[in-house]
């Protein structure tokens, strides 16, 4: 295929066609797909009309016959150029979290991004809640459509909470009255609050709802226990949510266990 700007050809109106409703449902099955494989309900002809256009391609056959994959023009002729100008924007290197939409797009160009879940609305407190000012965010499957590198969407809490179910420790998330969200632990005296800062628009929040690719700080461990007994400590960073996770779980056990603060030293 040769390479030139997806951007450059959509602004050129090099995409002469663009896809039916149904193509569209097709190619967009397709994109959901990690092979980026064609739906098998797709009708003789529509597949012959898609090829023409250079829409999709055969897959090799060891890979299956009779199969289709979306291709490089398949995936932009799903866009229009303020859409791509949009998803593309995610990976501004102005926005301190490549991953939000920094073009200003309006709400005609939004709302499909939107519904065909492209594109995610999110509030500072990492969530879809009404009322709330959200902010635009790039799914996976909109990283797939332009090619930008996919990110772990896995609830930052959701590591933790299933770190310390392995252990046997009985937490839940609990959110306050300014809507931060911990995983909190409350027994025998013990309150234990877990959150790492996650940052916004608005500014830092502590939270446990955000994806995990949003996360750039370290576990926090917030331990009161007794009538003054407090401790706070972080752990390592940027070993990946799930060993650091792990690694908070564990060190909270050992804590449990025998009382030392020197369990959260990693």
């Amino acid at each position: 295929m040769t390479a030139y700007s997806p951007l450059a050809q959509l602004a050129s109106n090099s995409f002469t066609a663009t896809p039916t409703s149904r193509q569209r449902s097709w190619m967009l099955a397709a994109l959901r797909d990690r092979a980026l494989i064609l739906p098998e309900t797709v009708n003789s002809r529509s597949l012959v009309l898609m090829r023409s256009r250079e829409w999709i391609e055969p897959v090799p056959a060891e890979q299956g016959p009779h199969k289709f994959r979306l291709t490089f023009l398949g995936r932009f002729a799903l866009l229009s150029v303020p859409k791509a100008h949009a998803l593309l924007s995610a990976q501004s290197p102005a926005d301190r979290h490549p991953g939000r939409l920094t073009f200003n797009a309006s709400a005609m160009t939004l709302k499909p991004l939107i519904s065909e879940r492209l594109v995610v609305m999110l509030d500072r407190h990492g969530e879809q809640r009404a009322g709330r000012e959200e902010h635009p965010y790039i799914t996976n499957l909109g990283r797939r459509i332009v090619e930008l590198p996919e990110a772990d969407e896995t609830e930052a809490g959701q590591y933790l909470t299933d770190a310390f179910a392995e252990a046997q420790i009985p937490v839940s998330v609990e959110r306050d009255n300014d809507g931060n969200t911990r995983v909190v632990y409350r027994r025998d005296g013990v309150v234990a609050q877990f959150y790492r800062e996650v940052w916004n628009p608005d500014g830092y929040t502590h939270s446990v709802r955000h994806p995990a690719w949003m996360h750039t700080k370290p576990w926090t461990a917030l331990v009161t226990y007794g009538t003054d007994g407090a401790v706070e400590k972080n752990l390592l960073n940027h070993l990946g949510l799930p060993t650091e996770s792990a690694q908070m779980a564990t060190s909270f056990a050992a804590w449990l266990r025998d009382r030392d603060d020197d369990a959260f030293e990693a």
